[in-house]
């Protein structure tokens, strides 16, 4: 009975890894950036058992507010909805390769499908009411798949991408991606487990030089310690290198290297990365949104308070390990935006509604006063207690130079009036043996 149970769960892996193939077996032979998914609407179907997506799609009705749009254009152009609900039945592979001209180019296969020509002539009577008027669109099947592209260079290219690949890197999933650009190669797999969403995304290092610079900068770094404090009880992110001197070596963000854009980080006009000089090699970012702002918004009775007040609605703290002083920052601002006001008081500055203050080695930039944020802080939480937290970090790992987590049951609790335990944690790891970053993305 053992035997035969594990012979038919090699014949499902089998047919599973088929159907990856055979959408892979379609694209180009020497595609540079690909995403092959199977199944789609039975993984999705599997997908929605978790919390934050039944939650988001069932319970406060997107998925049904999409429907009744896509029905609406259906009837509105004389087609019957379920045509258009048939990119859905098999699997989906888009691939971007470059052609024999040197440009880019782009395909999106759809399939196995019943009758793909009913689909076909949906598609071409929707798809352009929801795209640019400007935007082109070629459309072409066979006796079970749909194209849409640059459908004459596809027909020219040789098909087959190599998915084995991509596939001997990463944990088995339901969909795969790749993309080979530069100076880095990123692969990618997502996967159903235990009503738990995870995403697994490995970014690779091609050159000696890129290797030697990140184990210079992610080797023996950890957040453990930065998680051990108060943070904001909606989301909180943190980031804990060796030396921030990187930055202006390297394009991180582009490479995905860190899950925090420090880029976007702005005092008035000056990015926050053009202190790294004098930073540490430690950053935590807090979030915070008030449940009732969040319910007017969507009830449609009010916005989101933005000011920066010690009243409810959006607050932000960032605090970065930092040996400067605040006149160097107010130069540093100043001479960036000699237009900009930057006020003074009470050893801190307020720039745009940015309070700013040095703080036990500390740099803050919050949305609310010294006083208001350390008293936020203080009726906050400790990101390592938190129950949902440790459940995903089960899952994610426990080692990591950056991690990300957003306590979605925090804000699903205030709106449903039950508690709801429901999270999204990203953990990015550096690899000794590769030299590179692994990112796992885990949603409940």
């Amino acid at each position: 009975m053992k035997r035969f149970t594990v012979f038919v769960l090699l014949i499902i892996g089998s047919l599973t890894l088929a159907s990856v193939y055979s959408m892979a077996d379609r694209l180009p032979a020497e595609s540079h950036s690909i995403l092959v998914v199977e199944n789609l609407k039975e993984n999705y179907d599997e997908t929605k058992q978790t919390v934050l997506m039944d939650m988001v799609l069932n319970q406060l009705a997107i998925e049904q507010l999409i429907a009744q749009y896509v029905e609406m254009l259906a009837y509105n152009n004389g087609l019957d909805p379920k045509d258009i609900y048939k990119v859905f039945d098999g699997d989906f592979g888009l691939a971007v390769w470059v052609d024999s001209e040197g440009k880019d180019r782009l395909v999106a296969v759809f399939g196995p499908i019943e009758n793909p020509k009913t689909l076909k002539t949906a598609i071409e009577k929707v798809l352009p009411q929801l795209l640019p008027s400007d935007m082109k669109l070629n459309i072409a099947v066979d006796q079970e798949y749909l194209y849409i592209g640059d459908i004459e260079s596809y027909s020219l290219a040789e098909k087959g991408f190599d998915l084995t690949l991509v596939m001997a890197d990463l944990s088995p999933g339901f969909g795969y991606f790749y993309s080979a650009t530069g100076d880095s190669v990123q692969e990618g797999s997502i996967w159903n487990d235990e009503e738990v969403l995870i995403a697994e995304v490995l970014f690779i290092p091609q050159s000696e030089k890129s290797r030697e610079k990140f184990s210079e900068i992610l080797s023996g770094a950890s957040v453990s310690g930065l998680e051990a404090g108060y943070h904001l009880p909606l989301a909180s992110g943190s980031v804990k290198i060796n030396n921030f001197s990187f930055l202006s070596d390297l394009d991180v963000e582009q490479m995905g290297l860190i899950p925090l854009d420090l880029e976007a980080l702005k005092i008035g006009n000056l990015s926050i990365s053009e202190l790294s000089e004098d930073m540490n090699g430690e950053i935590m970012i807090d979030a915070n949104i008030s449940v009732d702002d969040i319910f007017a918004s969507l009830m449609g009775t009010g916005g989101m308070t933005t000011e920066s007040t010690d009243s409810a609605g959006y607050s932000y703290v960032v605090r970065a390990s930092y040996r400067g002083t605040l006149d160097k920052i107010k130069s540093m601002i100043e001479e960036a935006e000699p237009n900009l006001k930057v006020l003074v008081s009470n050893d801190s500055l307020l720039v745009e509604g940015q309070y700013i203050w040095i703080q036990d080695g500390w740099l803050y930039v919050s949305s609310k006063n010294q006083t208001g944020t350390n008293e936020a802080l203080q009726k906050g939480v400790i990101v390592s207690e938190l129950v949902t937290y440790n459940k995903l970090l089960g899952f994610a790992g426990m080692e990591g130079f950056a991690r990300l987590f957003v306590d979605s049951g925090y804000i699903l609790t205030g709106l449903m009036g039950l508690e709801i335990e429901s999270g999204v944690l990203l953990n990015s790891q550096y690899l000794e043996e590769t030299g590179g970053v692994r990112s796992l993305i885990v949603i409940m």
